[in-house]
């Protein structure tokens, strides 16, 4: 069985790190305009969820224009519907 996780990501120019299985599959990114914050939602099997080792996985949003290190594996782009801006968020493999 598998379930589905929100986790946010705050748009700016840090590297995020968020505690997830090796496997989980991000499935959707959606930029959330009351909160101006993105959030991805992550496939995992419901088995991982409790007493799991996690691995750190490092995500980052980047904006149209912004230099993108070639660690980076797209996970998809959201809009800002009131603004002329578009973020992209990637997670950064070593």
């Amino acid at each position: 069985m598998k379930t589905i996780h929100k986790h946010r990501l705050e748009i700016g120019t840090e590297v995020q790190e968020i505690r997830l299985p090796e496997e989980g599959e991000v499935l959707r990114v959606d930029f959330i305009q009351q909160e101006r914050v993105i959030y991805m939602w992550v496939e995992v099997d419901a088995d991982t969820v409790i007493d799991t080792p996690k691995e750190v996985r490092r995500f980052k949003v980047f904006t149209t224009g912004s230099g993108i290190p070639d660690n980076a594996v797209y996970l998809g782009t959201t809009l800002d519907a009131l603004k002329p801006e578009a973020f992209h968020v990637y997670e950064l493999i070593d």
